[in-house]
This record gives structure tokens, sequence and C-alpha cells, in this order.
């Protein structure tokens, strides 16, 4: 039997750089997809394929008696290591039980968890040749830190659908989280008309255009109905670009915009409140014409606290634990966001090692217990899966 060790995994997985932008999964996914080969069963199956650009998705799977399928999704990526470290971004152990490297607690840690839990029921399928009751897979997605492509081809080939459970191992603090905002992104572009600055009035100014655009669309969003769980939408205005010379009346100025809206909004609820925020400048500056283009558009994701997953999940950790979890919303949007909102599915969810506050960030690290509290959790909820 292999070592199914979640640390020493993901000291293993940590040393292999995965960087996006940057070395990509190619390295990792080969690594694992021996080591998975390795453990499989004869009755077991694993899969590799690619997005459009050459990136690969890896699946296993152990077949049981129904369909039913329990899907543990992990990305292979990690974020660009950057500046500012001062511990081994390919892995440093450090005091008081932490272990430091890029991708740590983002999310290596919970991949080397899942797939140590799916290992063990590979190996007593192999020693037992008993037949579970119903199915297992464990799924590494590319491109999560950036495009989602990963995500987006694993549903394209038929690897998850509206019935699988699926759960990500993103680091959630210790809770079970199920809901997202939607996250939108917009490029607006002010069409004013240039003048001299010492004659504003033969012109139209796109700068203060946009200073009204945006003053409205604050204003709107402040008056969309609050969600329960996943509470208020919010409005973000990250780049603004306008002009070309300090004594003339600018022509054009363009601004990025990020909204991360809660249910039930959609692309269309949040294009037109630009829009209107638009008509709004336009009667301040008539003449200006506002060019709105999107380009991002995922879509938020309900909680649903009926779903089947949840109860599973929300049973093992107290087994595993013996505490309640908390249930929460994930403040970003993930894998299993992706597949809820293309598919329809209700049973998407995310529970992982770490803590998102040190997602991203120079000395990333992860608690070794918090890796071995998820891989029990993980262990106890596959054991019910397959053999109650």
């Amino acid at each position: 039997m292999q070592n199914t060790d979640a640390v020493a995994w993901t000291k293993k997985l940590v040393g292999i750089e995965s960087t996006n932008p940057g070395k990509e999964e190619h390295e990792i996914a080969g690594f694992l997809e021996q080591e998975i080969k390795a453990a499989l069963p004869e009755c077991g199956e694993l899969k590799k394929d690619y997005t459009k650009d050459g990136r690969p998705v890896l699946m296993a799977v152990l077949p049981g008696e129904t369909k039913e399928e329990l899907v543990f999704i992990c990305h292979m990526d990690t974020v660009p290591v950057a500046g500012g470290w001062t511990k081994n971004p390919l892995g440093e152990d450090g005091e008081d039980g932490r272990f430091f490297g890029r991708g740590s607690c983002d999310m290596k840690s919970g991949l080397a968890s899942a797939l140590c839990a799916f290992l063990e029921a590979a190996a007593q399928r192999k020693d037992t040749g008993k037949v579970p009751e119903r199915t297992l897979k464990w799924i590494g997605t590319c491109d999560e830190e950036g495009d989602m492509t990963g995500a987006e081809r694993v549903i394209e080939l038929g690897w998850v659908t509206k019935d699988s459970l699926v759960m990500d191992t993103e680091p959630t603090d210790g809770e079970i989280q199920t809901a997202h905002k939607g996250r939108y992104w917009f490029e607006v572009t002010m069409h004013g008309k240039a003048a001299h600055a010492s004659r504003p009035e033969q012109g139209m100014d796109a700068i203060a255009g946009m200073a009204y655009l945006l003053a409205s669309a604050r204003n709107r969003m402040k008056e969309l109905k609050e969600d329960p769980f996943l509470g208020k939408s919010t409005i973000v205005f990250g780049e603004i670009q306008g002009g070309v010379h300090p004594y003339q009346v600018p022509a054009e100025c363009k601004v990025s915009v990020d909204m991360r809206v809660v249910p039930p909004y959609h692309i269309g609820d949040v294009k037109a409140l630009l829009e209107a925020a638009a008509e709004d400048a336009a009667k301040e500056i008539p003449g200006l014409q506002a060019e709105i283009k999107v380009t991002g558009n995922r879509p938020p994701i309900a909680h649903h606290e009926d779903a089947k997953l949840l109860a599973c999940l929300k049973a093992a950790v107290e087994a595993a634990t013996g505490k309640a979890p908390v249930v929460s919303a994930f403040p970003g949007y993930t894998d299993t966001a992706v597949i809820a909102g293309m598919t329809g599915n209700c049973n998407c969810l995310s529970y992982g090692p770490g803590t998102l506050a040190m997602a991203h960030k120079a000395d990333e690290y992860v608690d070794e217990a918090d890796i071995r509290r998820c891989q029990k959790v993980y262990e106890v909820l596959v054991e019910r899966w397959l053999w109650a």
C-alpha cells in the first residue's frame, strides 16, 4: 500500500512548482498520474485530458454498484511566487507544526488530503475485492487560478454532472462553505468630445461623465436586495484610464468594473444597472455615449440547506472532530462554483485545510494539524459513502 500520510504528500506536491502563470500543471499532473496508476485496483479508471490550450486535467475513479458519485475536485495550479518571501516557496518546515510554501494552503494540502482518502479506498478495494455501493472520483484541474478552464473542461467531458456530489478542498478555516456571490466583470468606455481646456463648453468631458456614471452605479447597487446567507452585493472600480493631456477636455475614459452579486441577480440585471447609470451621466453631460463590454460572467451560487452532500459532510465533520461545523459562504469563486453555475448542481461545496487569509501571500503556510483533521474528515466521509 502506498504512503497515505497527507502531510508527507503535501510536502511532495509543494516541491513541484505549478505556478499559473508560470510552469503550469504538466509536471505535477505527470507525477500524480504515475502515483494514482500504481495504486488503482483493476476495476479502477484513470483518465487524462487537456483544455484547448493543452493544459492537463486528471480523473481517477473507483466504480460502485450505483451511478451515485462523490467527487473530490482539486486544482493543481498555484498563483506565482512573487516577492516578499522569507521561506522557501518550494517547501520549508517551520515552528509550531507549520509548513511553508507556495500552494501549501491553496490548495496542495487539500489536494493531498483528498487524494490520500481516495488512495486508502483504492487499497481497501484491492485488499477485499468488495465492490463499493457508490462511486468515488478524484479530479485534478488546471487553471483554477486563472480563467478556470480546467473546471469547464471536466464539465464538457461529463466527468461531473448536475447529479454529482462535488466537493473542492479550498482552505475554509475549518468551516463548510457552500455559496458564492456572482463575479461579473465589465469594461466601460465613456466616449465624449475633445476640446481646449479653456473652452470646455465646446467639448464633452468623458472623465467627468465617467465620474457621474460611477457614482450612480454605486448608489444603484445599494438598492439591490440582500441575500440572507451571502449578504450584500458589491461593486469595485479596479482600474481607470482617461485623457491624453492636462489642457484638453478628455474625449475618452475607460474603467474596469468588478461586481460581486448575490442571488437572484444575474448578468442581465447588473448590465442594465450600468446602462441606467450611463443614462444618468448623459443627463449631466448631454451627448456622452457609454460602451459597456462584459469581460467576465460567473453567476451567483445560492446556499442549499437541504443539499445531500451538506448533510453527509456535516455528519462526517462531527464524527471526526467531535464538533458541529460552522456553515458559511465562500468569499471567492471556486471550481465547484463553476460546476454549480454551469450545470445547476445544488450539491457543490468547499471544505479544506488552511486559512484563506494566507492564500496567495508571501510565506504562505498550512498547519499540519489542519491537514490531519481534514484527512480524517475525508476518510469518514468516503467510508460512509462507499460502504454504508
